[in-house]
């Protein structure tokens, strides 16, 4: 590999970057309805069921390189940072 086949791939990994912030911003406006949802219905914003089935698709779907074991290290995150930002909004339109 030489350095322009470094920057391409670097220029690569951004505009992949910037289509992940879309996406998670994508499915932060999906958990928020939902939230809403939860809140007139009095649900529970923490569902493990729900998450250990989201968490069994990204593994279903995964075709690699990277491991399950890492996707859902990462998906984990994912999913506790679209509960806090559930709850958040939950306590603020209280």
């Amino acid at each position: 590999m030489d350095a322009n086949e470094l920057n391409r791939l670097r220029a690569e990994i951004d505009a992949l970057d910037e289509k992940l912030v879309d996406l998670f911003n994508q499915r932060a406006r999906c958990v928020l309805a939902i939230g809403h949802f939860k809140q007139e219905q009095r649900m529970a914003v923490y569902e493990p069921k729900r998450e250990a089935v989201v968490l069994a698709n990204v593994a279903r779907c995964n075709e690699g390189p990277l491991p399950d074991e890492e996707l859902a290290t990462i998906y984990t995150a994912i999913l506790a940072s679209m509960r806090r930002l559930q709850s958040t909004d939950i306590l603020e339109r209280s």
